[in-house]
């Protein structure tokens, strides 16, 4: 099986930002078991990826962990992350879509994402397949990033030497409160966002550029595209100074300071 996830060095983009994973898990720990309830017993995460939020909810103490994503090399990495940190007993990886997901109903205390289901082609079905497999009582938690930071600029300015922008659905929407108010609406869970950061580092600005011209996903299309137009190394070039007028360095690393939002809610239930 292959897509656009498949192959290239995804953990090397996405390590950067991995950390944000333990501060969103954290967060939804925290809500799923104030001291008057039951600490959550199982916990789903959705387009894990390389496992960096399924790991931080296994490391935490929850006994029972599935992380989900419809690409195997990437479910290789987090399966293997999860033997080299002790935690393969408590975790799972399994091929799986988010639009359609092979899961009774409420069977999750917990139900997570980061950076993943914002991905999803169908949104609206997405969110209501995260709250159809979240328990009565349980809690979701989303974080996707916001469409007017660093991250959710990329795809726009890599597209710019074309005159053209995302096709829909545009993943960063899910960084729009209102957006994110709307999806839920119609479902049985109260929401309610944040405004988060997380820093994001890489060895220097020129390594940052290399890692996302191979990082899988969206881009790959995108580069495919502008190379066919020959336009590529105007792409690449315009990366390269959206990143420099996000940098926070001042050692000669790249360090971006990137806003993601937040959605956190509990399905209506006991």
């Amino acid at each position: 099986m292959s897509g656009p996830w498949e192959g290239g060095g995804y953990p090397a983009a996405g390590d950067a930002w991995a950390h944000a994973a333990d501060h969103v898990t954290a967060l939804a720990l925290r809500e799923a078991h104030p001291p008057a309830r039951t600490p959550a017993a199982s916990a789903l995460d959705i387009a894990t990826g390389s496992g960096p939020a399924a790991l931080a909810l296994a490391r935490a103490g929850v006994p029972r962990v599935v992380g989900i994503d419809t690409h195997p090399g990437l479910l290789g990495v987090a399966a293997e992350r999860a033997r080299a940190a002790g935690l393969a007993e408590r975790t799972s990886f399994l091929a799986a879509d988010a639009l359609s997901l092979p899961f009774a109903a409420g069977a999750f205390d917990l139900v997570v994402s980061t950076f993943g289901a914002m991905f999803a082609p169908q949104p609206r079905r997405t969110a209501a397949e995260l709250v159809r497999v979240c328990r009565p009582g349980g809690v979701l938690a989303v974080a996707s990033w916001t469409p007017d930071g660093v991250m959710g600029r990329i795809a726009p300015t890599v597209l710019s030497p074309l005159g053209a922008a995302p096709g829909e659905p545009v993943p960063t929407r899910w960084g729009e409160a209102a957006y994110v108010a709307e999806l839920f609406a119609p479902l049985p869970v109260e929401v309610r966002t944040r405004l988060l950061h997380v820093r994001v580092a890489y060895a220097s600005l020129g390594h940052a550029v290399r890692v996302f011209e191979e990082k899988p996903g969206p881009l790959r299309a995108y580069r495919r595209a502008l190379q066919a137009a020959g336009r590529w190394d105007e792409a690449r070039g315009a990366l390269a100074e959206l990143f420099r007028r996000h940098d926070r360095s001042t050692d000669g690393r790249l360090v971006l300071d990137a806003p993601y939002l937040l959605a956190l809610g509990r399905v209506a239930g006991p």
